[in-house]
This record gives C-alpha cells, sequence and structure tokens, in this order.
C-alpha cells in the first residue's frame, strides 16, 4: 500500500453478508397466519490493513497499524427468531511500531487450534466387544491456523526513488508503462545501460 506522510492509508478485500438484526411478527388473527418480517443488514468481512506513517528527518518511519481479520465460520449459524445468523470470527492487530527505512518488521503472530473427534456407527452393533470396532469409525480433524504479519517501510522521496521502487517490483506487480523521462530527469532511459544508483538506506548507528 502506497501513502503521503502521515496520511492513512486503507487496503481491503472481502464480501458483504446480510445478517438479520430485527424481526417483526404481527399475531395471527382467527383464520389468518401469522407474518413475520426480518429486517436485513449487511456486515463486512474482509481482510483489512489502516496505517498511518510518520517519517523523520532521518527517514525512520513511525507506523500506526491496525491489521483486521474477518471470516465467517462454516457450520455455525445461530437460529434466532426464525432466522439463520451467521457467525461472525474476528482477529487484529492494533501497535505503533518504528522502524529503519527498508527494514522489515514483525508485527505478531495468532495461533489456532482446533481439535475435533466424531464417531459414528450402527446402533447397538458398534457397542459389541471384541467385534464392536468392526461397525463404527471415529474421525479425527485437527486445524491448525498461523497468522504472521511482516511489514516492509520504504521510503520515496523523489521520483527516482519511485522509479527505483516500480523497477523492483515490475517483473511481480505489472505496474504498466515507467515514469516519463521528462517527469523524471534523473531515471535511466531504456536500452542506455546506466544502472540505478544504490538507494539511500541510513547505516547502522555505531558504525
Amino acid at each position: 500500500v502506497f501513502t503521503s506522510n502521515n496520511k492513512k492509508a486503507i487496503i481491503a478485500n472481502g464480501q458483504e453478508i446480510p445478517v438479520p438484526v430485527s424481526t417483526l411478527s404481527n399475531a395471527a388473527v382467527a383464520g389468518t397466519v401469522a407474518s413475520v418480517q426480518s429486517s436485513i443488514e449487511f456486515k463486512k468481512v474482509a481482510l483489512q490493513l489502516e496505517v498511518v506513517p510518520l517519517i523523520n528527518s532521518e527517514k525512520e518511519v513511525s507506523l500506526d497499524i491496525l491489521q483486521k481479520i474477518d471470516s465467517v465460520v462454516p457450520n455455525s449459524n445461530v437460529n434466532i427468531g426464525g432466522n439463520s445468523v451467521p457467525t461472525i470470527s474476528t482477529r487484529y492487530i492494533r501497535t505503533n511500531v518504528s522502524a529503519p527505512n527498508c527494514s522489515t518488521i514483525v508485527l505478531g503472530g495468532l495461533i489456532q487450534d482446533n481439535k475435533n473427534v466424531s464417531k459414528g456407527g450402527i446402533p447397538y452393533l458398534s457397542k459389541l466387544p471384541v467385534v464392536g470396532p468392526l461397525f463404527r469409525n471415529t474421525i479425527k480433524n485437527h486445524d491448525r491456523t498461523e497468522l504472521i504479519i511482516l511489514m516492509r517501510p520504504e521510503v520515496n522521496l523523489t521520483k527516482l526513488d519511485l522509479y527505483r521502487l516500480r523497477q523492483k517490483h515490475e517483473d511481480r506487480s505489472h505496474f504498466g508503462p515507467e515514469l516519463e523521462q521528462d517527469d523524471c530527469p534523473d531515471c535511466p532511459k531504456a536500452g542506455d545501460g546506466k544502472q540505478l544508483p544504490p538507494p539511500d538506506v541510513p547505516s547502522a548507528k555505531g558504525e
């Protein structure tokens, strides 16, 4: 995600699902059937990242970060007032960190470990001694989800910095046409063999 200094950037990917929030029932009169009306709202279920960068004079970046992940829990709908309401799980990280330019930081990790055991079989026969296991089955499920969030801030102060960033990610991201030469006179022209200067990364303290 690309943003300006001290400006919030938001990137999200997900969907909106209908969720009944209230139900109105009319009492039945003799010879009639009670009517039921439900009010529906759409809830966002998405992977969302919000970040506000603050850059100092040494290109060190202070990041105010909110990472949120919503998901619909399968096979866990709850019946409320005759309506099937989905269960939505939410995981998020909210933090503020500082990092040097072009350094990778680990925000945190979330681990979810679920173990389920279900048994089935033929009544009576599955409980017989010795031969009982032949008439029953046991299913074990083990689901483990690990969420580790990494971030790498890159400061671009000039058009040459932006050109270098686009060159770096061009093959993977397919940004499209490069910057116009008139807009970036310091950028190398296509086919001239000129190499980009090394990025301006501050040296470690104490060197």
